[in-house]
């Protein structure tokens, strides 16, 4: 299955680079910028990990924020666009071709994992969040951004400039997930406890946090810190 999740992320690469760009010249790249110099003093480090990069969009802003980042992704063709973004901008992202549900990286090496939008098409989110706990340091936090998208169905409606049937192998794939038979951010609370993650929780959407007008973003904020001891 990771083939076929591979092989959908890898159709989408360059149309994803180019909506990214985009993004750049809109107030939302400033908005996530502020937001992660500002998180950035409360963590023990600036070592973060950011898993499912895609086109490398929030990788480059972490950089920028002051971060040392290293970025993942299952997909090549994501990883091929995000280091000519990174080119681009002269910023500096330590990227990986890689498997988020086997992080290959020391234990206790990063002050900050975060993803955004990629554990809704992941196997086992069990695994994952397991590889999180593993590869933070004691202290460290695990930041992810994502939705509750098991019940509804994805349209093309907004995709156009997309290939034709990506939606469709968007909702097959879904389908077929453990991950899509719960609510979250209910779910994830309970997978990371039993992981060992402590201060766990899930208040806020990301328009709150990005201080954006409610209703720009559904996507829940869902947090939680490897103990120090």
């Amino acid at each position: 299955m990771m083939q076929e999740i591979s092989a959908y992320w890898d159709r989408q690469s360059v149309i994803w680079r180019e909506e990214k760009q985009d993004a750049w010249s809109q107030p939302v790249t400033q908005q996530w910028l502020t937001y992660f110099k500002e998180l950035l003093p409360r963590l023990k480090g600036n070592r973060v990990l950011e898993a499912g990069t895609a086109s490398g969009y929030f990788a480059n802003i972490l950089a920028l924020a002051g971060y040392e980042v290293t970025a993942a992704d299952i997909s090549a063709n994501m990883i091929a666009e995000a280091k000519a973004v990174s080119a681009a901008l002269n910023v500096r992202v330590d990227y990986h071709v890689m498997d988020a549900q086997q992080l290959d990286f020391p234990e206790h090496h990063f002050d900050l994992v975060f993803t955004r939008l990629m554990t809704w098409t992941i196997p086992d989110v069990n695994t994952f969040y397991g590889e999180c706990f593993k590869v933070l340091k004691p202290g460290g936090l695990l930041l992810n951004f994502d939705g509750d998208f098991g019940a509804c169905q994805f349209s093309q409606e907004g995709h156009e400039k997309y290939p034709a049937d990506i939606m469709e192998q968007a909702n097959r794939i879904k389908s077929r997930l453990d991950i899509s038979k719960y609510q979250r951010p209910a779910k994830d609370i309970a997978v990371l406890q039993a992981a060992g993650f402590v201060q766990v929780s899930a208040g806020e959407r990301e328009d709150q946090v990005q201080q954006q007008p409610e209703g720009t973003s559904d996507l829940f904020e869902l947090k939680g810190y490897k103990p120090l001891h």
